[in-house]
């Protein structure tokens, strides 16, 4: 008797730890984050494992698996899958968002906020830039000092309370604003979203994308910010009006802005923001990396393959 297909895509890091799980239950087929393979790994699988979140997953792709029985994400977000297709068919789709025992020690996210953080408040790419051209003049390069400065958090879960950490570690004070969290944490000072705009050195972004979440912080949330602050997002670029930080960042209202997501990802190529970062030393932007650890990865795909053997051992 064959056995049920489970198709992933994702990382090749992935692969190994799937395999030493679910393989011995299921014939594993690796597709490539690309539409047509995906398309095809869905027509044939009895279970779809998502650890890449670069293709969206249409209503098309889910329509034409006929075996497909459950959808699961080695992350927090969904928001590429199209969920009501898979709802009009009964079929679950698991992600890793309520999992917070698993997500609790896992902090790459975290790491490349604070480093987006850190690279915006001493212009590190413009240093660089400025001495592979030869250059040697400090001057132009005035870093702001962390210790005793504010730092706003938005988003007070996990990652945020990381940021938390890191913050205090640097001698920062934490204030945060997230009107959700029912137990708030002792290292930082619950506040209202203008009074953190208004008060705050440097403000991070770490809020789910959903309905309710969807354009956070607007045009008028920008221009409560204190001038010269530090702006960081590695959430999801739809939360933000871009349109505005791009116009605070051209006035000078924020000195700097460290971006891994964009609402556009991933056609980003004329992408405003991507322009200005081009000619404008102030836009650091990665390519949404701050969860790709290899490390973390063989953790979440190792509990997504074992949720996914569970399920299929009760129905």
């Amino acid at each position: 008797m064959s056995k049920p297909i489970l198709a992933y895509v994702g990382p090749d890091e992935g692969v190994s730890a799937l395999e030493e799980v679910a393989a011995s239950r299921f014939d594993i087929h690796r597709v490539v984050p690309e539409a047509p393979s995906i398309a095809q790994g869905l027509r044939v699988a009895s279970a779809f494992l998502d650890a890449s979140m670069k293709v969206r997953i249409t209503p098309s792709m889910i329509e034409e698996a006929p075996h497909l029985r459950l959808v699961v994400t080695a992350t927090t977000g969904a928001d590429h899958i199209d969920q009501e297709a898979l709802a009009r068919r009964g079929i679950p789709l698991w992600t890793l968002r309520e999992q917070k025992q698993l997500l609790q020690n896992l902090t790459p996210a975290a790491e490349h906020s604070w480093l987006l953080l850190m690279a915006c408040a001493r212009f590190l790419i413009a240093a660089q830039s400025h001495v592979l051209a030869g250059g040697w003049d400090r001057a132009q390069f005035p870093g702001m000092m962390l210790r005793g400065k504010t730092i706003g958090i938005i988003g007070c879960g996990r990652i945020g309370q990381w940021m938390a950490r890191y913050a205090d570690a640097f001698g920062m004070r934490c204030q945060g604003y997230d009107p959700y969290l029912e137990q708030w944490p002792s290292m930082i000072d619950r506040v209202e979203l203008e009074t953190l705009l208004a008060r705050s050195d440097a403000i991070t972004l770490h809020v789910h994308l959903s309905s309710h979440t969807r354009g956070l912080l607007q045009r008028k949330h920008f221009e409560l910010m204190k001038p010269g602050c530090l702006f960081i997002n590695t959430s999801r670029g739809e939360l933000i009006d871009e349109g505005a930080l791009l116009e605070c960042l051209f006035s000078g209202r924020i000195a700097a802005a460290g971006l891994d997501v964009l609402s556009t990802e991933p056609a980003i190529d004329q992408h405003p923001l991507v322009i200005y970062a081009r000619t404008h030393p102030n836009l650091i932007i990665t390519p949404h990396i701050g969860g790709n650890s290899p490390d973390a990865l063989r953790v979440v795909v190792r509990f997504s393959a074992q949720r996914i053997l569970d399920y299929f051992g009760s129905v």
